[in-house]
């Protein structure tokens, strides 16, 4: 038998550590024979000075990112003697422990230079302070010759001939894989089902009484695509779809990371804009643009006005600032930290974009897909403009005025926007201004009063008129030289790289200019050059990416059902020809997500019923050919919004800041209302480490970094939630009171009317049955209490909001 291995005692794990560190600086020391270039250097430099002596700073007229400025120096003349590290007032500085200055050590990852990183710097001064010989290397080598089918661009297959009145196009691919199982589709499903099952799809809330009595009165050929059509038009639609983007871009309203977890003040904006492009339509190839480069599709800092086209692209870049972030704080503000918040917004952009891991390639090679690690940091280089580990902006504000302009917001609002918080700054100055004159008036001898005035002005100063601004990301056109970190340790620079696309994802050579700058701007225009090379109609993944999710959201499973992997070791594709057929379909029909939604919803696969047969389950038992329609359980956002809904309870105000929520002492976390009702889910504010108590039962994810594919679970807490919380229980109690207001005193109708409710039709003859004498059952068990009635139907309703009926989408 083999021992288990034990941890060595915490004498000798501290020892074992200072041995590993003093290694490490010991490898960082130059050979006396190793060649040492500015490649090797001016890391170290980024890393210790480029705070001072960058691009945001030149203290001095110093510029120390680069090897001409550093030849050049400052205003104080050279700071090299090549050949002679002691003459070198870069040596004699640092040596003289001068620099970077004490009083700025600590912030912002500023650290003094290390014993190892010394050695270097006065190696490379003494070899001559040479610059690499060699060009930056390419971003990867020549594609492999052999790649999966998902990297190569989408073409339109032929489709299979389809004969029947009621399938189109696609329903013909799925038939192909049918038949050849001696399978077809199951019978469609009924009216009410199909209208319940659109109306959750497309809006994630049930249809009201209204509109179901609509819809049986629409007789006429077309009905059902008339409904598509409605629903598409419906407010809540972008509600719904909206939110299933802010999965994928990790929205959240707090940092994360930290224990304060520190609110967003502003990230609802991008909220905002996300729901607002989907209820337009906007083309996705748009959407896409603006949120990875829309501050370099327009000049705003030139505009006359702030346009909306303009203010939406700038709100759009918010998708690439919702990655978790800690950086706020300075102990933990140091490169390694920044590096991180880089690698998790490349692992949203990549898995969720692209469907692809890429953050393998952080470290080494992948080891499984055509991308090189040089391919990692040459599309790292493509967001240094914005996102660059040695010049960085913090998440929030800080007070001091060195680093307020190392932030993350811009002060640009619409100009109605503008115009209201100008006039509420002038009311607010003017009543602050009489303050401070009565208090100058004072007495110096009533302190009490003097105390008691300060005071005053302190709280009216906490209501100062917060000025607009943007959660943005900008490029501000000085981003410093990406090199590739060995292992990813960015104390082990190798070569450098250029801006580009990894090789392998562009057999079709779409065009990848980083050069091309944006008109009438300094920003690099690297990534306006990579939003139109992902959004190009030769790229192989964006657009078979993208209708794969919303293939998902319709039919419970992916043609590829890994969403975030359609590399080599990514589950294969059912139907890679429908897949591809679909992908140019969307972007011929101008890349509209509504047109997409009505070809899937007005298929024949989409209107099957869900039942299941033994024959079915035998020869597709995982439903993979779609023999059948999935039955479903409502998501977490479904069910808190449509208890909310039945219960008249549910407020449909949009957009704006998220509404609070409240933490019990016991962790319980709950929108905090007066009366009861709520906003839907998608406002309520989501702060990273405060759930919604009720949409973390029902599987919300929480964002770390983001969710590319939600994984819903059937555990014990879900029915015990919604039989024993409060909460529901209240709400239970409106959506009886509403019955007994609609239906009136007869039992019949209040039943008749409950189910419409809740489950969108009327209860057949066995469920009438069985809830009358349920109901009466408690009238009879209640009969002394003050209003048994009303007790027995909230206990009845309750029993609804229980029951599968309820909780599963057929």
């Amino acid at each position: 038998m083999i021992p288990r291995a034990s941890k060595p005692p915490l004498g000798l794990r501290f020892q074992l550590a200072c041995l590993a560190t003093f290694a490490l600086t010991v490898s960082a020391l130059p050979s006396p024979a190793a060649t040492v270039t500015d490649i090797d250097v001016i890391p170290i430099l980024l890393r210790r000075c480029a705070n001072c002596h960058g691009g945001e700073y030149q203290e001095a007229g110093l510029d120390l990112r680069t090897w001409r400025s550093i030849r050049a120096g400052g205003k104080n003349g050279p700071i090299l003697t090549p050949g002679d590290p002691d003459a070198s007032a870069l040596i004699q500085k640092i040596e003289a422990d001068e620099m970077p200055p004490k009083d700025v050590r600590g912030r912002a990852g500023i650290e003094k230079v290390e014993e190892g990183e010394l050695a270097q710097l006065r190696a490379w001064i003494a070899q001559g302070a040479k610059t690499a010989t060699t060009a930056p290397a390419p971003s990867a080598a020549a594609p492999p010759t052999e790649l999966p089918w998902s990297f190569t661009p989408p073409a339109r297959p032929q489709p299979p001939h389809t004969q029947h009145a009621t399938h189109n196009t696609l329903d013909a691919f799925l038939l192909r894989k049918l038949t050849a199982k001696n399978l077809a589709f199951s019978p469609e499903a009924d009216r009410l089902t199909l209208l319940r099952r659109a109306t959750f799809d497309l809006t994630g809330l049930p249809p009201k009484p209204a509109d179901i009595d609509a819809f049986l009165a629409d007789t006429a050929p077309g009905a059902y695509s008339r409904l598509i059509d409605r629903l598409l038009d419906s407010p809540r639609y972008g509600e719904r779809w909206g939110r299933f983007w802010l999965d994928l871009a990790g929205y959240a309203d707090s940092e994360g990371k930290r224990h304060a977890d520190m609110i967003r003040p502003h990230a609802w904006k991008y909220r905002d804009y996300v729901i607002r492009a989907f209820n337009a339509d906007k083309p996705f190839d748009r959407f896409l643009t603006e949120q990875i480069a829309g501050d370099e599709l327009y000049d705003y800092a030139k505009a006359n006005e702030i346009t909306p086209e303009i203010h939406d692209a700038l709100v759009a870049t918010g998708f690439l600032r919702m990655a978790p972030d800690g950086t706020t704080a300075n102990p933990v503000n140091r490169v390694e930290d920044r590096l991180e918040v880089i690698s998790d917004e490349l692992d949203i952009l990549g898995r969720g974009l692209l469907g692809l891991t890429l953050n393998c390639a952080r470290c080494h090679d992948h080891k499984y897909d055509p991308l090189t690690q040089r391919d990692y940091y040459g599309l790292s280089a493509v967001f240094k403009g914005a996102y660059d580990e040695y010049d960085w902006m913090t998440p929030q504000k800080f007070n001091n005025q060195w680093e307020k302009m190392k932030q993350r917001h811009l002060p640009i609002a619409l100009p109605d926007e503008q115009r209201e918080w100008e006039a509420g700054m002038a009311v607010f100055d003017t009543q602050l201004e009489k303050l401070n004159q009565q208090l100058a008036a004072l007495d110096k001898s009533e302190k009490t009063e003097i105390n008691n005035l300060k005071k005053k002005i302190r709280n009216f100063e906490a209501t100062r008129p917060t000025q607009p601004m943007i959660r943005a990301l900008w490029d501000r056109g000085r981003p410093t030289e990406t090199f590739v970190y060995k292992r990813g340790d960015h104390l082990l620079t190798g070569e450098r790289v250029e801006p580009a696309v990894p090789v392998a994802f562009n057999p079709a050579e779409v065009p990848f200019d980083p050069t091309a700058k944006p008109a009438g701007s300094n920003k690099t225009g690297r990534r306006l050059a990579f939003a139109r090379w992902l959004t190009d109609k030769g790229h192989p993944l964006t657009a078979r990416v993208f209708v794969n999710r919303v293939w998902q959201r319709h039919f419970g499973r992916g043609i590829v059902a890994s969403l975030d992997n359609f590399g080599t070791t990514g589950s294969p594709a059912s139907h890679p020809e429908l897949l591809d057929w679909l992908a140019v379909e969307f972007m011929e029909r101008g890349w509209s997500v509504k047109e997409l939604h009505r070809l899937i919803m007005t298929s024949a696969a989409y209107r099957q019923t869900s039942g299941v047969s033994e024959e079915r389950v035998r020869l597709d038992p995982e439903n993979i050919l779609l023999s059948r329609m999935p039955l479903r359980r409502m998501d977490a956002e479904e069910v808190h919004d449509s208890i909310l809904q039945i219960a008249g309870a549910l407020k449909n105000r949009q957009f704006g800041q998220p509404d609070p929520v409240t933490v019990g002492n016991d962790g319980y976390v709950a929108a905090k209302t007066d009366d009861g009702s709520a906003r839907r889910s998608v406002y309520l504010r989501h702060r990273r480490k405060e759930m919604p108590t009720i949409l973390e039962t029902f599987d919300l994810p929480q964002m770390n970094p983001n969710c590319p594919q939600r994984k819903p679970s059937t555990i014990v807490t879900q029915p015990l939630h919604l039989l024993n919380d409060g909460v529901i229980h209240q709400l239970a109690g409106r959506f009886a009171e509403r019955v007994a207001l609609e239906a009136g005193d007869d039992l019949d109708a209040r039943i008749t009317r409950a189910h419409r409710i809740a489950l969108a039709r009327e209860p057949n003859a066995t469920e009438r049955e069985q809830a009358a004498a349920f109901i009466r059952s408690l009238e009879s068990e209640w009969k002394d209490d003050p209003a048994p009635r009303e007790r027995a139907l909230a206990d009845y309703c309750h029993t609804l909001i229980n029951s599968a009926a309820f909780l599963y989408i057929d």
